[in-house]
């Protein structure tokens, strides 16, 4: 193939790679991370509850803007419980970070980034859990769910089981996903290298096509000039040469454009050869409620830690006594009530609302953990399939009318706290608008899967309408 009409085929076949990884594949790997984080969020919680790790204290305080891999060295023995709480968290905290606020697309995944993720996969070799594994975190994980299971309901073993399951299957995917878009960018590489220096006035193509050595230098020459500091791979730039000007340049061109070739996976091929399905459309509606729950725990963990400041009084002798008291006689704790300035967001026009703390936490806490289940496909999940498109359609709308509901709350609780915590305590108050802003994002793509269901079944309706059937 000549060097020109290679090069333009090359420039067309990334722009369509590329946009077929920004619009399909990585939303494959946004959805493989999802789920392992709702998958390891549980095991997490599921030592936590059990003291069996020392979960870190700083943990909601951490605020991480990139890729960081938790610590895998070796320790002792006797500080497991501490360390593996912290290597825990971490890993916890930055599935979150992926789930929430990285952006997956071909230009955030550079070769670096790809590096970091991959490293960050390693974290526990999930493919080989055993307490025998080299792996320090990898065998401390091993142990611990170990003594997780002992003595623990059917239930509890079987969810442990399963999320550690699925998270095997996850990291498989999730390696081989990222395998694929660390062979895009590396053409992605070549092919602006060739865009931007063999198209630029400056540079002579007669004298780089006399030798491999003059191409070298050419590109060597320009490079600085052009591309400025980014990385200069000198594999690849060679490999720009062989494809050029090598002995076998041919198969070589030939074997570039295949790997630029887009292979749909089966899955996807048997959804393209199936006509869309309504109550698949409302099921990824469900689901996409369900990837609220790492959000809601983040958020319910910082209200409870506020409200206790909030509530946080001079304790003095009589005050110490009275508590003694009331757990000595079990007396019940007074309900907590507050009045919470709520301000309409389409009048802008702010009312006083009578808030039940007990029952606004309680009532949050179950919709979390709903959430996590649909969100890990279990029986929750299973059990909203089951159902008639009708009554999935009422579950979808209850739960986003619901979540707005709680947002709006949370939001004024956010205000509430740093304006009413006594003045030497309001340090203590943990900002909650990251979380927020994540919770509405979530309830705004909940909303447009579901207007993606509605605006299905009213074209439908109408092609029924005029007869025309969808198997034709």
């Amino acid at each position: 193939m000549e060097e020109s009409n290679f090069n333009q085929v090359v420039k067309e076949a990334l722009s369509k790679k590329q946009e077929w990884f920004n619009s399909v594949r990585l939303q494959d790997l946004v959805n493989e991370y999802r789920l392992m984080n709702t998958c390891f969020h549980n095991l997490y919680e599921t030592l936590t509850k059990k003291n069996i790790i020392v979960p870190d204290p700083y943990r909601l305080d951490k605020r991480i803007n990139s890729i960081i891999v938790p610590e895998n060295g070796p320790y002792s023995e006797s500080d497991m419980a501490k360390v593996m709480g912290t290597r825990f968290s971490d890993y916890d905290v930055m599935l979150d970070y992926l789930c929430t606020y990285f952006r997956f697309t071909t230009d955030a995944l550079t070769l670096p980034v790809l590096k970091k993720l991959l490293d960050f996969n390693k974290t526990f070799d999930w493919a080989n859990v055993s307490s025998n594994s080299s792996n320090p975190n990898t065998r401390g994980f091993a142990a611990l769910m170990s003594t997780a299971k002992m003595g623990s309901p059917t239930v509890i073993q079987s969810m442990i089981n399963d999320s550690i399951d699925k998270c095997v299957k996850c990291a498989a995917e999730i390696n081989k996903i990222l395998n694929e878009v660390g062979i895009f960018q590396r053409e992605l590489y070549k092919g602006e290298l060739r865009k931007d220096l063999f198209e630029h006035p400056d540079f002579n193509s007669q004298k780089a096509m006399t030798s491999p050595e003059a191409e070298m230098a050419e590109i060597k020459r320009l490079y600085p000039k052009v591309i400025g500091k980014k990385a200069f791979y000198n594999d690849l730039v060679n490999e720009i040469i062989a494809e050029d000007q090598g002995a076998d340049k041919e198969k070589l061109q030939a074997a570039v454009l295949s790997r630029l070739e887009i292979r749909e996976s089966v899955k996807t091929q048997q959804k393209k050869k199936t006509a869309p399905d309504g109550k698949e459309l409302l099921m990824a509606t469900v689901l996409s409620i369900g990837a609220m729950a790492p959000t809601l725990t983040q958020l319910r963990a910082k209200l409870d830690e506020n409200f206790k400041v909030l509530y946080t009084k001079k304790t003095g002798f009589f005050a110490k006594l009275g508590e003694l008291l009331k757990k000595a006689f079990h007396l019940k704790e007074k309900e907590k009530v507050i009045n919470l300035p709520v301000k309409d967001t389409k009048t802008d026009f702010e009312k006083i609302q009578k808030l039940h703390v007990n029952d606004f936490m309680a009532n949050l806490f179950r919709k979390e953990h709903v959430y996590t289940g649909i969100a890990a496909k279990g029986p929750e999940y299973s059990k909203i399939e089951s159902a008639n498109e009708d009554a999935i359609l009422v579950f979808v709308n209850k739960q986003i009318s619901e979540t707005q509901s709680d947002f709006t709350i949370i939001n004024a609780l956010d205000a509430y706290f740093k304006n009413n915590v006594d003045e030497g305590l309001k340090m203590k108050v943990k900002g909650m608008q990251i979380e927020l802003s994540a919770l509405r994002n979530s309830i705004i793509n909940a909303n447009k899967k579901r207007g993606e269901y509605a605006s299905f079944k009213e074209e439908s309706e109408q092609m029924k309408k005029l007869g025309i059937s969808d198997n034709v």
